[in-house]
């Protein structure tokens, strides 16, 4: 019987969507089996709604740092990330010495340096790292898809060692602005800092099942909750209220950016109002309000750290 060429394209088709299904089964199945694994390990039970509220960004000025730590004490924040070649990095591991033991500070790795006026570069050498900076040795604005994959690790391993030798001991590492997740050869580098460093790193099962098992990722997030511009001009507190009445069982994470909106952020974030001034107040004004305390606990919300994850998956 002679097959035309658009019989093979159907069955190739057909094969096609039947892997992808297999695909789409093999990680439902896995991410069902996690998220049962991670709660029941933490000590709740299997259908509990985990939260993490992280605060993204500390490091980079001293209205963050204060805003991140005040909401952590006296707020609903109880987890927050470090970017270590940043400004005011030393105020932040000098608070997490002081707080060696209850501290859930991970690292906020770094490739970008957004800011109109106020740059950083990397930890490690420029004349190592050629292709990671701009002519005036700081991190490219945003991120880079071609850059050499030897000088992010390189980079990457000067920023987690500078934090263990300032007495940083991280909890968890995260991305930011996630210029980790540009490429697989980006991923695969970031899920071994989390193998190499044994610690937890922030991922959902949108990464690839094959790097997950290869790098032997042992939690995954359910969701990551992040509010976008469009999603501010209509109000940030509907959108975190109307996230966390909707958030689905198993381990997930806000990222929010707590600071001051005085001059020292205006200056820092001049011309740039996502992400800004304003916004990152309000962020701190939500997540240390009574609302917020009381819509966590009307939704039987658990908050859950990234210290407890460690712990229990991590430190054996």
């Amino acid at each position: 019987m002679m097959h035309t060429k658009k019989d093979f394209s159907r069955k190739t088709i057909v094969i096609i969507k039947n892997c992808a299904l297999f695909a789409v089964y093999v990680l439902l199945v896995f991410s069902v089996k996690a998220q049962e694994n991670i709660a029941v390990k933490l000590g709740y039970p299997a259908d509990a709604k985990l939260l993490i509220i992280h605060a993204d960004d500390l490091g980079v000025s001293h209205s963050e740092n204060m805003a991140s730590i005040d909401a952590i004490e006296n707020g609903s924040v109880n987890s927050a990330s470090v970017m270590m070649p940043t400004p005011w990095v030393l105020e932040v591991a000098n608070y997490a010495k002081s707080h060696a033991d209850t501290h859930d500070f991970g690292l906020h790795l770094v490739l970008s340096s957004e800011w109109k006026n106020y740059r950083w570069g990397p930890v490690s050498s420029t004349s190592k790292v050629p292709s990671l900076i701009n002519e005036h040795g700081y991190f490219h604005a945003g991120c880079r898809s071609g850059i050499n994959i030897k000088e992010v690790e390189m980079e990457l391993r000067a920023q987690i060692d500078r934090a263990y030798a300032m007495g940083l001991v991280p909890t968890h590492l995260d991305s930011h602005m996630g210029c980790l997740f540009q490429t697989e050869e980006l991923i695969e580098i970031y899920l071994k800092m989390g193998q190499v460093y044994k610690l937890p790193v922030l991922i959902t099962n949108q990464i690839p099942l094959a790097l997950i098992e290869k790098y032997d990722v042992k939690v995954i997030l359910e969701d990551i909750l992040t509010i976008m511009p469009e999603q501010y001009e209509k109000g940030p507190d509907d959108y975190y209220i109307n996230a966390i009445k909707n958030l689905k069982p198993g381990l997930s994470t806000f990222l929010i950016h707590t600071a001051y909106d005085n001059d020292e952020l205006k200056g820092m974030t001049i011309d740039h109002p996502e992400w800004g001034n304003e916004w990152r107040q309000k962020d701190y004004d939500f997540f240390t309000s009574d609302s917020c305390v009381k819509i966590l606990k009307k939704e039987n919300i658990q908050l859950v750290t990234w210290r407890q994850v460690k712990e229990v998956f991590y430190n054996k």
